[in-house]
């Protein structure tokens, strides 16, 4: 069992999307309308101790941002803007009220920075931790996206670097050791991934284009997330390796790995960039403007391609995809 097998079985057993319902089972997020000319969007991930994350490797007040971000990041991803949220919270025999507040002082700094109000959830107990964050949102019935939309010949692009919440998490885990490390690469790894920041603004901008086809967000890593887009796209795909836009930290750290840095880049999950397909003429176009308005670049990494599965490239040699980004049912 896996995360795609379950979500093709739910497909078969729940009815198909009807009347309001515009996006169901299969995207980042479900959207529907609730009155003419509007759309609104629904997500909800689930943050489970053991899974997602240690105690003893972030603070509750991370757990809490960890967990508002992935829902926010959905949101993002189908070009919305993110408004309220709520919190369902599993709570073991050994968390009191002071850690519920920590947890949610966490969530409430990055909603404080998104502009999402929490209004409600539910507390139950249980063996472990575990925080469901339901996050409602809205977007334009033009500017919305799906990862199901892309088509050949689209250029495959990310909206920032990728790995850097892979290499905070390889020092976590005693992977590698910091110490042989600069401590600038070390604290801006671990920021990746203690905190890592949806991209709420890329995700806007990129949604009111028209150039910009389908769109996903990098919860689990390039390796897993590509393959769902192409496959819902119904295309193929290739990864140009040497494209592949790898923070310095993240080099430094599979080098002290002994792994290839791209290794780390692509089945990194918790980077929450946005995966996006763009028809090829206009991309140089749409990376100049995203440049211009939110600072940063548009970075192309591969393309949709007639037929099946992802290939990766290298120096002119293509190879199937091996790797696998992070899968929580695994």
């Amino acid at each position: 069992m896996n995360e795609a097998s379950v979500t093709a079985a739910l497909h078969a057993l729940l009815d198909p999307p009807t009347g309001r319902v515009r996006v169901g089972i299969g995207d980042d997020a479900a959207v529907w309308s609730p009155s003419p000319g509007a759309l609104q969007v629904i997500t909800v991930d689930e943050c489970t101790e053991g899974i997602d994350f240690r105690r003893g490797a972030v603070t509750l007040q991370d757990a809490g941002w960890r967990a508002l971000a992935a829902s926010i990041s959905d949101v993002a991803a189908m070009g919305g803007r993110p408004v309220l949220a709520v919190v369902s919270l599993t709570l073991p025999e050994d968390l009191d009220q002071a850690g519920v507040l920590q947890l949610y002082q966490g969530m409430d700094e990055l909603a404080g920075r998104q502009r999402v109000q929490i209004v409600g959830g539910d507390l139950s107990r249980g063996r472990v931790l575990s925080l469901g964050v339901t996050v409602v949102g809205e977007v334009r019935p033009s500017n919305l996206k799906r990862r199901g939309d892309g088509r050949e010949g689209d250029v495959v692009a990310v909206s920032g670097p990728l790995g850097l919440s892979r290499a905070g998490l390889a020092i976590l885990e005693g992977e590698v050791d910091p110490a042989k490390l600069e401590p600038r690469l070390v604290e801006r790894a671990l920021a990746a991934y203690r905190r890592p920041l949806p991209q709420t603004g890329a995700g806007r901008f990129l949604g009111g284009s028209r150039y910009v086809r389908a769109m996903m967000d990098l919860s689990d890593g390039l390796a897993s997330d590509l393959p769902r887009l192409a496959q819902a796209s119904g295309t193929g795909a290739t990864i140009d390796v040497e494209r592949l836009p790898i923070d310095p930290a993240c080099r430094a750290v599979a080098e002290a790995m002994g792994v290839p840095p791209e290794d780390l880049a692509l089945q990194g999950g918790d980077d929450l960039e946005l995966l996006c397909t763009v028809r090829r003429r206009a991309f140089e176009y749409l990376a100049g403007r995203a440049k211009a308005r939110l600072g940063r670049a548009l970075l192309p990494v591969g393309s949709l391609e007639r037929g099946e599965g992802v290939a990766l490239l290298r120096g002119g040699e293509r190879r199937p995809l091996e790797l696998r980004g992070w899968e929580a049912l695994r």
